[in-house]
């Protein structure tokens, strides 16, 4: 096999495993939005890889609203959008290769995780912990693709 045939092959399963990295992203937004709308509808379980903060908002908009009524319910939505906006600008931009999105958005799970530590839920933790360990990975094969694609762009053309 050639070197050229080896490198493409490296290319394909790098990428591959970079994307699936950055797809984990868009799965926390999706699921967290999800566990807030089954909140807001009376519902009480969720998914292990949703947000804490969001779960915060919503518990603090459910309080809210049994006074002042469902707006409270609307303005919690809202900012779990816009959280779980977030993520999804994260998914986006790893997919594109900015790897500082992989970073931020690995800190920004990192420290929503410590919510479930502080409140003691310890799936919650080993969820993120879990979550953590596939985005890292994503983020590892990230920089091994910028390194492959940048020696590929030096090598002549066969």
């Amino acid at each position: 096999m050639s070197y050229a045939n080896y490198d493409n092959i490296a290319h394909a399963q790098l990428l591959a495993a970079y994307k699936s990295g950055a797809n984990w992203f868009y799965w926390i937004a999706g699921l967290t939005i999800i566990t807030s709308l089954i909140t807001f509808g009376g519902g009480s379980w969720r998914f292990l890889i949703s947000l804490g903060s969001t779960q915060i908002i919503d518990g603090i908009a459910q309080a809210f609203a049994a006074e002042i009524g469902g707006a409270a319910k609307v303005v919690g939505l809202v900012l779990d959008l816009i959280v779980t906006g977030l993520f999804v600008m994260f998914g986006w931009l790893a997919g594109q290769k900015h790897l500082w999105a992989y970073i931020v958005g690995m800190v920004a799970f990192a420290l929503d995780g410590l919510l479930s530590l502080v409140f003691g839920d310890w799936i919650g933790v080993a969820a993120h912990a879990v979550v953590l360990y596939f985005l890292f990975r994503g983020f590892q094969a990230g920089r091994s693709l910028v390194a492959l694609e940048k020696e590929m762009a030096t090598q002549p053309a066969v």
